[in-house]
Order: structure tokens, then C-alpha cells, then sequence
């Protein structure tokens, strides 16, 4: 378990697996994320199990303090020992949490964590553009603009841009 202030990060479970599906399959939270079709239980089962074996791409569900609720996910893929990346993702599924500084506070924490436990010095990221309030947040965890990718990716009949933001570790 990973302590936040208002927020912990545990180990993925029954419940979150319950949550993730239906999460992945609700077109407004889609949208936010690579997912571009619904995800059937088996599909969801072998992507749930990949990411509680793998060994350097954490999963974590997101978990209020205060009440024990799940809201959402946060972790990292695409880890690399030998430049020593990652990176870093988040999503809120439960929408009445959503805009509350709360998804900052544990995407910070996961930040922490590739830094600290993972011995990373560099985490980047990968967002459409549209999407404000990701980059805003990004920005808040001290990321930077590193580029765009031009119509990118292919969503809902219409092509993207797709923004580039990373974060060197200072120390």
C-alpha cells in the first residue's frame, strides 16, 4: 500500500477488477483513454491478470482514505531499466470524484513511487489534446510540453493530435 494524505494505492482486487470493467466500457470515460472498443469479461480478465504479474509496470487501484471507495487506477508502463523511463498513467472512473485535485494527489504519488522504488529518471506521458484537464494536471506534477504528434490517433470518425509531456527527475 502506497499513503497519501487523502488517498492510498492498493493492490488490484475482486472489486477493482468489477469497477475497471465497467470503468473501460463507459463511452464518456473511453474517450480519455486508448481503449477505442468495449472490452469483453475475457478480455478484461487477461488484461487484469497481465498487469497484477508484471514485474515493473505497476497497477494500483485508487482508494479513498476516508471511506475505502475505489475510484479509479493509476500506474506505469512501457518501463525501461535501460534508459531508465516510464510511463506514468491515471484514470478516474468514479465521475463524482473527478476535478477534485484527488487524481493529482495519486498520480503524484505514482510519480514518487518510478523515481524512488523504480529508480526511473525520466516519466513522459501521451495525451489528446482535448483533453484539458489531463495536461493541466500534468503540468501541476511538474511536467513540460515536449512535442505533438499531428493527428495522431483516430478516434469517434476524426484523427487527434496527440500532445508529448515528460518530467526529468531533478535529484
Amino acid at each position: 500500500m502506497i499513503l497519501g494524505k487523502r488517498v492510498q494505492l492498493i493492490p488490484l482486487d475482486r472489486e477493482s477488477f468489477e469497477l475497471t470493467l465497467k470503468w473501460v466500457n463507459d463511452p464518456s470515460i473511453r474517450m480519455f483513454t486508448g481503449a477505442k472498443f468495449p472490452v469483453s469479461t475475457y478480455e478484461h480478465e487477461e488484461w487484469f491478470k497481465a498487469k497484477i504479474m508484471d514485474k515493473y509496470n505497476k497497477t494500483f487501484a485508487i482508494q479513498i482514505r476516508e471511506s475505502n471507495k475505489i475510484i479509479g487506477l493509476v500506474g506505469n508502463n512501457e518501463y525501461d531499466s535501460i534508459n531508465r523511463t516510464t510511463y506514468p498513467f491515471i484514470y478516474i472512473g468514479e465521475k463524482d470524484i473527478q476535478g477534485k485535485g484527488i487524481g493529482q494527489e495519486a498520480f503524484s504519488l505514482i510519480i514518487d513511487f518510478c523515481f524512488e522504488v523504480l529508480n526511473v529518471r525520466r516519466v513522459y506521458g501521451y495525451l489528446f489534446e482535448y483533453n484539458s484537464a489531463s495536461r493541466n494536471m500534468l503540468e501541476k506534477c511538474g511536467y513540460e510540453l515536449e512535442g505533438m504528434l499531428k493527428e495522431h490517433w483516430y478516434k469517434d470518425g476524426e484523427y487527434h493530435n496527440v500532445l508529448v509531456m515528460g518530467r526529468i527527475n531533478s535529484m
